[in-house]
């Protein structure tokens, strides 16, 4: 079946997608171009099943995946398999499991699924895109269509009110789904953007329109084409003002997919309609290679950006879209259009469902190949250990005193002891600034520094996302009377490792009382793992604080990362709002009998350094990043100012992670990141002694106060 008016809507959906993907002519909302899809999918498809049902009174499953996999599956496996030898050719070698991952997930029909599950994971959200991303949309189309001429059979099987009772079906699932997606949205938005069960009612929405066709063809033309001209308007709108930090899909989604069903209600009849602009020229050109256009456009934005190792500029920009044009032009030419109609392949469905068969088990094959690459991740270089000594002294730094006070120690008068933080960079980050080569005995190894991470993550105390209370979990010595807390988000829990060992050796109660993603202080803050907020915090923090009382805490180690952002502008919080929020929590926790320690925060590298470093095994020093950049010092003097202001102490970790000018990522055989912003554990625990020497005088000052008062 072949409407000029709706080959028009593929073009503008197509249009959209990849204007949002390039960035360009301030498209924010180019995204809803795959709602269009779905919309037009589903009309299509519900359309060529009833016809068939009317002439011949049944559905042939057999002809229907034929002729899908004739339409679909020659240029999705030649894209495939293009993108995972590009990617073994140019992308970072760390990257190449994940990415043939994806590659199988999307030729089995299932990356929408990956995708989802990728993006709801705290570590692995913030990794570089994979260049087979855009293939989620393909999977939910194919398993809708797994599900649904089946279920059309059904709904049209034995029925004097067959198409009523199928529209019934249809609207109340698509209204289930809605509401789904509507629900889904305000608890994880990544589910509801890539879930089957939230979109189906987007291609139902498009099933009803073929469904209640008969009825829509009795509208008076003036009518259908006063709709179809306020269903563009809705889609172009859709386009304009939609954006990232909205929860999307939910209720907005409405728009542009009752946009799309506006248009096809429309038809390509009605006089004066909006067809008399969908079916110019260019945009037919477009459209007849919109899927091939939509899927070379991705991987050739992808890979080119990635291996500029920077973001691509206007022109580059254009040159990347044209050439994925070219390729959908050439593809749809010399291999889409033969295959699909192939007489041999159209008078033999089984025979296409053959090639089909082989098309997808080569899409897998190419995943798994490029999933089990061998790659070099390291030189032959064998680097020695460093050592825990400051700049200006020539011994290790190792405290262990573990004598606590007795009812007659005699304790001096006045406040503990000040925190004495380090005033210039330790000798391991000065050496590690000039490291140029992976070493060979690298711990953790490249390919292991995600793992590298606390204890605290595997067991749940380091709470989730969408959790809400604390989990009690307690550590260091926990027989203890004396109680010091970690608090904070993924930044605080990363100094777990180091603060239990100096809690086990004073014999401290530590207590941990940490969450992804949460500031310390009373703020909501954007979050794309959970929608374009995150009010889950705020809960949290209300039962922290409780926690504190009923655990009894003395003093309480807090950080939280500078870099969260505020959904109202998408760029971090001002200066001005983090002291605000500071100077309200400093004093109530002071109040509370609590000392609080402010953690400045981690350096950030500006790249996943694990993946950076694979690409760079001979040139370390690409991946690091200047201390100005890292550490951003206005930044930083606000984490010191809001301590100082309050009257509470503050730990400077900067002199410990970066030179005078350079935050490097590698010191001795020791690697310092494990991802784009936390140290990894192995650092961390290398910095122990450091740690230890600069809190524990402090914190054991207050212990003796209470021990005496």
């Amino acid at each position: 079946m072949f409407r000029r008016d709706i080959e028009g809507l593929r073009a503008i959906a197509v249009f959209f997608v990849v204007l949002f993907h390039a960035k360009f002519l301030g498209f924010t909302g180019g995204f809803v171009g795959v709602d269009v899809f779905f919309v037009v999918s589903g009309f299509l498809i519900t359309t060529l099943l009833i016809s068939e049902h009317s002439l011949v009174g049944k559905i042939s499953l057999k002809n229907f995946y034929a002729r899908r996999a004739r339409r679909l599956l020659p240029a999705s496996a030649l894209v495939i398999a293009v993108t995972a030898l590009a990617s073994r050719i140019w992308l970072e070698p760390l990257r190449l499991r994940n990415i043939g991952a994806d590659a199988f997930a999307s030729g089995g029909f299932f990356s929408n699924i990956l995708f989802g599950i990728r993006s709801t994971d705290y570590l692995q959200a913030g990794q570089p895109p994979s260049p087979f991303q855009h293939f989620w949309s393909l999977s939910v189309e194919e398993q809708f269509y797994i599900v649904w001429p089946a279920l059309l059979i059904l709904l049209l099987w034995k029925s004097r009110n067959q198409h009523l009772r199928a529209i019934v079906a249809v609207g109340s699932l698509s209204v289930l789904s809605l509401s789904l997606c509507i629900w889904q949205t305000s608890q994880s938005q990544p589910w509801a953007f890539f879930g089957l069960h939230t979109r189906a009612w987007e291609l139902g929405i498009g099933a009803l329109v073929a469904l209640c066709w008969k009825y829509i063809e009795q509208l008076p033309h003036i009518l259908r084409a006063t709709i179809g001209w306020c269903g563009l308007a809705a889609i172009i709108v859709s386009g304009l003002l939609i954006t990232e930090k909205m929860a999307f899909p939910g209720e907005l989604a409405l728009l542009p997919v009752t946009g799309t069903a506006l248009v096809l209600m429309a038809g390509q009849h009605a006089r004066w309609g909006p067809q008399c602009v969908l079916s110019l020229k260019p945009l037919q050109w477009i459209g007849a290679r919109s899927y091939s256009i939509y899927l070379w456009h991705w991987p050739v934005l992808i890979i080119a950006e990635s291996h500029a190792g920077r973001g691509l500029t206007v022109s580059e920009r254009l040159i990347a879209i044209v050439c994925a044009v070219i390729a959908a032009s050439l593809s749809h030419h010399f291999l889409e259009n033969p295959v699909r109609h192939s007489v041999s392949l159209q008078a033999k469905p089984r025979l296409a469902l053959m090639v089909g068969g082989a098309l997808i088990v080569s899409s897998l094959v190419v995943g798994l190949v490029l999933r089990n690459s061998s790659v070099a991740l390291s030189t032959d270089v064998v680097a020695e250990a460093p050592v825990a000594i400051a700049a200006t002294t020539s011994t290790v730094v190792s405290p262990k005193s573990t004598t606590i006070p007795s009812e007659t120690t005699t304790i001096p008068d006045g406040p503990p002891p000040s925190i004495v933080n380090a005033t210039t960079p330790i000798e391991a980050v000065i050496a590690g600034a000039f490291t140029d080569a992976v070493p060979a005995n690298l711990q953790p190894s490249l390919r292991g520094a995600s793992g590298d991470k606390p204890e605290i993550y595997d067991n749940g105390c380091h709470v989730g996302l969408t959790q809400v209370e604390p989990k009690i979990c307690v550590y260091g010595d926990v027989a203890s009377d004396f109680t010091v807390a970690l608090y904070g988000d993924s930044h605080a829990a990363q100094w777990f490792p180091a603060l239990n060992q100096i809690a086990i050796d004073h014999q401290w109660r530590l207590v941990i009382l940490t969450k992804m993603g949460c500031t310390t202080i009373d703020l909501i803050t954007a979050n794309s793992l959970v929608g374009p907020t995150y009010p889950g915090c705020r809960p949290w923090r209300e039962k922290v604080l409780e926690r504190f009382v009923a655990e009894n805490v003395r003093v309480v180690l807090m950080t939280s990362s500078n870099r969260l952002t505020d959904p109202a502008t998408g760029q971090p919080f001002a200066d001005s709002i983090v002291k605000a929020g500071h100077a309200t929590l400093l004093p109530v926790l002071q109040n509370m009998g609590i000392k609080p320690i402010v953690i400045t925060d981690t350096p950030y590298p500006g790249t996943d350094v694990p993946i950076c470093l694979s690409k760079a095994i001979k040139n370390v020093g690409s991946c690091a990043v200047s201390r100005a950049k890292g550490i951003r010092a206005n930044r930083q003097r606000t984490s010191i100012d809001v301590a100082v202001e309050n009257g509470a102490q503050y730990l400077d970790i900067s002199n410990w992670v970066c030179s005078l000018d350079t935050c490097p990522v590698i010191t001795g055989n020791i690697l310092m990141y494990r991802d784009s912003n936390h140290l990894t554990t192995t650092y961390v625990q290398f910095l122990t002694p450091l740690i230890e020497a600069a809190i524990s005088p402090y914190i054991e000052g207050v212990r003796s106060r209470i021990k005496v008062s």
